[in-house]
Formats: structure tokens, C-alpha cells, sequence
């Protein structure tokens, strides 16, 4: 269940801020086999004058999954949502900014329940 943060100060139509937001869980899908519907995605919209820099930055906060959110699947997603970033900002890659936080199992919860404990009563792989 990634969690992904874009923080942004240019302004776009609902339309484009919805593609954005299917962009980001397709790319997520095709890189790492996390389920779309799995994909949290928020963009907040700041007024220039509120951000120091103007460059977009995304935080994906995600729980540590090895075999899948691997160091290579995180260099395609930087490529992807640079280059994206990059068309809809218009801003130079040098400046854009992309995180990505590496939860451990036992500490992310879903239905009072911990990743860690929660994947060893189901069969993830019938979940993806």
C-alpha cells in the first residue's frame, strides 16, 4: 500500500491531476506488481509564495517489501516520475525531488492489524 505525496506549485485541471495520479499507481503496478487500487496518491497544490523552491517533490512511503520494491524497481520509478514531473512542470530534473521511505512491516497497520501479521495469515501472492 504505497503512499504517494506530491508536493507541487503548479496549477492543473482535475482531468490532469487524475491522469497524474493513474500515471503514478500504473508506473508503481508495472515496476513493483502493487495493485492500482492499492496506490494512495495526494497532490497538494502550493501558491509560489508558500515553497521556497519551486521544484515538485514525491514522497513514497511504502512497507519494505524486498523481493518487489527492490533498488532497481525504485530506479525505474525515479526515471518515470522525473521524466513526468519534468512534462507537466516544465521544472529541470536537478531540482525535482523523489523520496522513498522504506516502512518495516510491523510498523504499518490495515484492520488493527500489523503488514507483518497480516501477511503471514493470507497468501500475498493471491493478493497481487
Amino acid at each position: 500500500m504505497p503512499i504517494v505525496q506530491v508536493d507541487w506549485t503548479v496549477k492543473k485541471t482535475a482531468e490532469e491531476k487524475r491522469e497524474f495520479m493513474d500515471f503514478i499507481a500504473d508506473s508503481i503496478n508495472e515496476a513493483t506488481g502493487t495493485i492500482q487500487k492499492n496506490v494512495y496518491v495526494y497532490i497538494t497544490e502550493w501558491e509560489k509564495e508558500n515553497a521556497r523552491k519551486t521544484a515538485p517533490v514525491i514522497r513514497v512511503d511504502w512497507t519494505d517489501m524486498p523481493d518487489t520494491r527492490t533498488y532497481a524497481a525504485k530506479q525505474v520509478l525515479f526515471k518515470k516520475f522525473t521524466d513526468k514531473l519534468r512534462e507537466l512542470t516544465g521544472e529541470d530534473p536537478s531540482d525535482i525531488v523523489i523520496i522513498f521511505n522504506d516502512i518495516p512491516l510491523y510498523n504499518a497497520y490495515i484492520n488493527y492489524t500489523t503488514r507483518y501479521e497480516w501477511m503471514g495469515e493470507n497468501d500475498f501472492k493471491d493478493k497481487k
